[in-house]
């Protein structure tokens, strides 16, 4: 069955508590950021076991991302691409995707285990350390396997988020797909997904932004690849079109997307910016905002993907899954008996 749209990155199961600020200190975390786990941090994810309330949820912020989209989009829509191990976090990941209704194509390795993310909610931030694992063992062999890239060659839209870059496999596998996508006139979106990658890998990442139709990003992300490029700016709008108008693969103009949290959304697309304000949500109705990000990303995605090419009204789409989502536990949707009643935008 063809699939209209395909994701890829690090599939990741999130393990979520409401830490204290000591717990951040202690590992020298900021509250609201993310990154990969390091050496000083193996033991974090034993602690906050042991000593908080955890929550388990299906992550890897593309996954997210893909769940959102199979939101609105029609039944079998979306098919997902990642690295898990065969252990019993990797088999609820894949129940839980399939709860969605997305269709995963993991490669399964037996020599790391399933990755993870210690997702820490402290008030109205998120701080993540992701440990990789499995998830940093995808090959683009695998891709490139017959049965595999059909589901490349079948597909119209893809998206992935740029922790893919930080491992051989997944920036290889991101090149690839970003080609394809280039050379036959298909839609590739990407988001810049964390501050770090355009401070390490902005060589690799740029190499993908080439082939970038739809780009995404949050206000922290953006300033810090405007840093990085030495533009001397933090003005959003103004970042956000000279994103647009880096180096092309093709003639298709490029649209960036940046996600302010509370604040306006901000589209551009050559010398021209809008803004958009997000849905005002009363702060006693906020439950967690993780993965509010990769739900907007998912609503933009599942209504750009059923050919809705508005940047408008996929905006609204974004705004209206992320405020599910914030109300929520963790980046999870309604279960699909409830999905009834979606607004068309």
């Amino acid at each position: 069955m063809p699939y209209t749209l395909l994701a890829m990155e690090n599939p990741l199961l999130d393990i979520q508590c409401k830490p204290d600020q000591e717990l951040l200190d202690k590992y020298d975390l900021k509250a609201n950021d993310a990154i990969l786990a390091g050496a000083s941090h193996e033991p974090l994810y034993k602690e906050i076991v042991e000593k908080y309330e955890v929550t388990y949820v299906a992550g890897g912020a593309a996954q997210n991302t893909a769940r959102g989209a199979q939101f609105f989009l029609p039944p079998n829509s979306t098919a997902y691409m990642g690295c898990i191990s065969d252990d019993e976090f990797g088999k609820t990941m894949a129940a839980a995707a399939k709860d969605d209704g997305l269709y995963t194509n993991y490669e399964i390795t037996k020599q790391a285990a399933t990755g993870t993310c210690a997702v820490l909610i402290t008030g109205n931030n998120r701080s993540l350390v992701a440990n990789l694992a499995a998830a940093e063992k995808f090959q683009a062999s695998f891709l490139q396997k017959p049965e595999n890239w059909k589901l490349v060659e079948e597909a119209k839209y893809y998206y992935m988020g740029s922790f893919f870059l930080t491992h051989d496999g997944g920036y290889q596998s991101a090149l690839l797909v970003s080609q394809h996508a280039a050379e036959n006139n298909k839609t590739f979106a990407l988001n810049l997904s964390a501050p770090f990658l355009s401070q390490f890998f902005k060589e690799r990442l740029d190499s993908i932004i080439k082939n970038t139709d739809i780009l995404f990003g949050n206000e922290d992300e953006a300033r810090t690849y405007s840093q990085q490029a030495g533009w001397n700016t933090d003005n959003v709008e103004e970042i956000a079109k000279k994103l647009s108008q880096l180096e092309k693969g093709n003639s298709k103009p490029r649209l960036v997307v940046i996600t302010q949290g509370a604040d306006a959304t901000v589209v551009a697309q050559g010398d021209v910016a809008h803004t958009y304000p997000v849905i005002k949500v009363d702060a006693s109705e906020i439950v967690d905002t993780n993965g509010a990000g990769d739900g907007f990303c998912g609503g933009f995605m599942g209504l750009y993907a059923q050919g809705v090419e508005d940047p408008a009204r996929c905006i609204k789409a974004g705004h209206y899954l992320a405020n599910i989502v914030i109300k929520r536990v963790g980046p999870t949707y309604p279960p699909m008996a409830e999905r009834t009643n979606i607004p068309s935008f």
